[in-house]
């Protein structure tokens, strides 16, 4: 991922140098000068930013055309969760060594809490209008929770590879009624109790995250590791029946202290079909060590 993130901003560093040159010569060649001198940011948005509780910080790059001598300069940042303004988030300004064109800034957002959304804007001081780049970037941010790990528990999931549990490893957010199964179909399918034999496929999910709400278990889709037919295209997702209209959502719930019962619809996207295991007794069972 560093490596696409660098190649991607030589990428863009060149696409401004072409910018300059392209332009007509007959144009002011001071404007040009101090366009060209001026620092820029790559996009004007970024994929959004999870950071961790213990390092709320992340960078941005900037850039220029012209690598000359030492430059610096500011950046005003403006940070809001739900359109209210968040006070106490930071960013540092940004200084070009001589000689180079790409420098960053860091920005602290240490104020925001678990579990909302914060959308950041940083703005340049840049007084003319970039020819490439922009001189404003956004960027949605999250805080991710606190993982503590609670030891070994166990995982079932009766489509997958029958009732037989294999031991796995749970964490919870700390805080919070949130919890994370490590790895939960590496094993079975290795052993593949399920007897689906050239339909398991090279990879499964690296964790199952769900959540209690109102006594309900909720948890995003998740790959199973199986493919339906053997096909990479006929993946098999597990969903939360809130994905659908007209099903219950009752038996995802807690058991007792230490187990969980899931209760998803396996659904294959590129048929638009799977399988109901969304009633009573569910398919999935998670037990807390």
């Amino acid at each position: 991922m560093k490596y696409i993130s660098k190649l991607s901003t030589s990428i863009a560093l060149l696409s401004i140098a072409l910018a300059f040159t392209a332009c007509d010569s007959e144009q002011e060649s001071a404007i040009y000068s101090d366009a060209a001198n001026a620092a820029v940011f790559v996009s004007a948005s970024l994929a959004d930013i999870t950071v961790s509780p213990a390092d709320p910080t992340f960078t941005v790059d900037v850039v220029r055309a012209n690598a000359g001598s030492e430059q610096s300069g500011t950046v005003a940042l403006t940070a809001t969760v739900e359109d209210e303004p968040l006070v106490g988030c930071t960013v540092s300004g940004y200084t070009f060594a001589a000689g180079e064109n790409m420098a960053k800034v860091t920005v602290n957002v240490s104020p925001l809490e678990i579990g909302k959304e914060l959308e950041v804007t940083l703005t340049l001081d840049n007084t003319n209008d970039p020819i490439s780049g922009s001189n404003t970037v956004t960027v949605t941010v999250n805080k991710d929770y606190n993982w503590v790990s609670l030891g070994t528990g166990t995982f079932a999931d009766i489509l997958a590879f029958t009732e037989k549990p294999y031991n796995v490893e749970i964490r919870k957010a700390e805080g919070f009624d949130r919890y994370r199964v490590i790895k939960p179909y590496e094993q079975g399918l290795k052993n593949d109790d399920g007897q689906w034999g050239n339909a398991v496929a090279a990879t499964s999910c690296d964790y199952i995250e769900f959540w209690i709400k109102d006594g309900i278990i909720y948890y995003n889709k998740f790959f199973i590791g199986i493919n339906y037919d053997g096909s990479p295209s006929n993946a098999i997702y597990a969903y939360h029946p809130s994905s659908f209209s007209g099903i219950s959502l009752a038996n995802n719930k807690q058991l007792d202290d230490k187990t969980f019962q899931l209760a998803p619809y396996y659904y294959i996207e590129a048929l638009q079909g799977g399988f109901d295991y969304t009633g009573e007794g569910g398919s999935i069972l998670i037990t807390l060590p």
